[in-house]
């Protein structure tokens, strides 16, 4: 694995989802829970950028067409989409998130 830091794991607001630049690489990243779930920030139907959406408990609603991505599996719970989207394992490390990105 190759984990990369994401940014501080400081507070932040119930279910925020933003987009972190790792290199040259966008990456999404939400607050679910009291976790962090990072994933390819790219809708699968039409490459909206799925960071400015919005979480629905534990599922991510793209803001272009509204496919919903269940954000434990990537699997698309409603359409439009019907390909997944990529998760990426993170964990907390020092107070920082980190991804394998691969």
């Amino acid at each position: 694995m190759s984990w990369v830091d994401l940014g501080p794991a400081e507070p932040a607001a119930p279910d925020e989802v933003r987009d972190v630049r790792v290199g040259a690489r966008l990456v999404g990243l939400a607050r679910v829970g009291e976790g962090w779930v990072a994933f390819d920030p790219w809708c699968t139907h039409a490459e909206c950028p799925l960071t400015d959406g919005w979480l629905e408990g534990d599922a991510l609603r793209c803001a272009c067409h509204g496919a919903l991505f269940d954000l434990s599996t990537g699997a698309p719970l409603e359409g439009p989409a019907v390909e997944p989207i990529r998760l990426f394992p993170t964990r907390v490390v020092d107070e920082h998130i980190e991804a394998d990105v691969g």
